[in-house]
Order: C-alpha cells, then sequence, then structure tokens
C-alpha cells in the first residue's frame, strides 16, 4: 500500500513505527478513526508527537499503516489455515475461526478491519483486504459448487460475498450487544444456518461435525452485555 508510511531506513526506525502502528491501533480500535487524536495515538504508542510527524504526516497515513498491517497478519494467516485442509467448506469454516481467534486477541486485527468498514472517513481505497479474500473464497466455491459438494442457485462470486458479509455482519452485531464475547458463538450460529442453505442433505452431518470440531461449544453461548464500570 504506497504512500502509507516512510521507508525506515534503520532499525530503529523501524521499530518506531511499529510502536505507533500498535498504540495506533489500540486507539483506533477502542475508539474508532473519527474520534481519534494525534495526540492521543503518541501517547498510546510511547512516542513523541515529533517522531510520530517524522514517520507519518498524517492520521490518515496512520490508518493506512494499521489496515496494511492487518492485511498482512490475516491473509498468511488464512492461507496457512487453508493449506491444511481438503475439503472447500472446511477450509472455509477452519479459516473463519482462524479470523475469530484474531479478532479476539489482536487489537491491530480489529482496528484493521474497523477501519476497512468505515472506509468512508478515509481518501484511500481501504477495502483491498475484503477483495482479496472475496476473490480466493470465491474460486474455492466454484470449484465446491462444480463438483456438487455445495448447492446454490448463486454464482460463486456472488455467494462468496455474501458469506463473507453475514460473516462481517455477525461480527459487528456481536461486537455491539455483548462486547465482543460473543463473536466465536456469533459465527459459529451463521455456519449453522449456511450449512443447512448451502450443503446437500447427504454431506450435511459431516460439515456439522467440522463446524463442532473448529467452534466446540461456542454456539451454546449465551454471553449478556458486561455491567457498565463505574
Amino acid at each position: 500500500m504506497p504512500g502509507t508510511r516512510r521507508t525506515p531506513t534503520q532499525e530503529r526506525g523501524q521499530v518506531t513505527q511499529d510502536a505507533i502502528v500498535e498504540g495506533a491501533a489500540t486507539v483506533f480500535d477502542r475508539i474508532g478513526y473519527g474520534n481519534a487524536s494525534l495526540s492521543m495515538i503518541a501517547q498510546a504508542s510511547g512516542i513523541s508527537q515529533g517522531s510520530m510527524y517524522f514517520h507519518f504526516k498524517s492520521k490518515e497515513q496512520i490508518a493506512l499503516a494499521v489496515i496494511h498491517e492487518q492485511h498482512d497478519r490475516s491473509m498468511p494467516l488464512m492461507a496457512r489455515v487453508s493449506e491444511q485442509y481438503d475439503g472447500v467448506l472446511e477450509r472455509l469454516i477452519r479459516v473463519s475461526r482462524a479470523i475469530v481467534d484474531q479478532l479476539e486477541n489482536d487489537p491491530v486485527v480489529r482496528a484493521g478491519i474497523r477501519l476497512t468498514l468505515d472506509e468512508g472517513s478515509l481518501s484511500q481505497p481501504a477495502g483491498a483486504f475484503y477483495e482479496d479474500w472475496i476473490s480466493g473464497t470465491a474460486a474455492q466455491l466454484d470449484v465446491a459448487l462444480q463438483a456438487g459438494d455445495l448447492v446454490s442457485s448463486m454464482s460463486a462470486p456472488d455467494l462468496a460475498r455474501t458469506l463473507i458479509g453475514f460473516f462481517t455482519g455477525v461480527q459487528l452485531t456481536a461486537q455491539a450487544t455483548v462486547g465482543r464475547s460473543d463473536i466465536a458463538a456469533s459465527v459459529d450460529r451463521m455456519w449453522r444456518l449456511a450449512i443447512d442453505a448451502i450443503v446437500p442433505e447427504p454431506r450435511r452431518s459431516a460439515a456439522t461435525r467440522v463446524r463442532e470440531d473448529a467452534f466446540g461449544a461456542a454456539g451454546d453461548m449465551r454471553p449478556t452485555r458486561p455491567a457498565a464500570s463505574m
């Protein structure tokens, strides 16, 4: 992603940039792009504003760097997980579980996805992660649809865009209602519905076993919104 940051000339410069990206991610994850200020980012990064300005000239450059880093963390993980499994549906379920784990544990991934979904605040396009994810998923779905392993009246690209939109929607709903504690359970329930919709009945039991192995008892959890702290 060109133009997001000054290229560091020394290892120390790279360490500083990494600290800014990590600090900014915690701020963007907590309060969003619009409410974040450069002073907040500097404080969270443990970097002086003068040093921050040397590496990034604007809040938008920092946000794009966070998105770029999230892409660099998520896409290789998705590829590694996919390589471990043969069936298309199992790959998709396992990849979704891996992304859930990142969302639960990595503020850079959470912030990058939040910023991508809020890209109206950014002048540069920020949806490359989703477009890459959709195109890769569509290619796999096309194989499964042609083989009869999945069934749908939708084309592979439309089905991929719908499934990933479904995933994103349940993630955002969980975040808005129960503060992320329900993300795994929400995605598990998404797959329950998707399996019923696109997996032929003779293959449904096997798909259900994969889902249960990936998500365990997550789908049976019914967390409530945590009480507000005083």
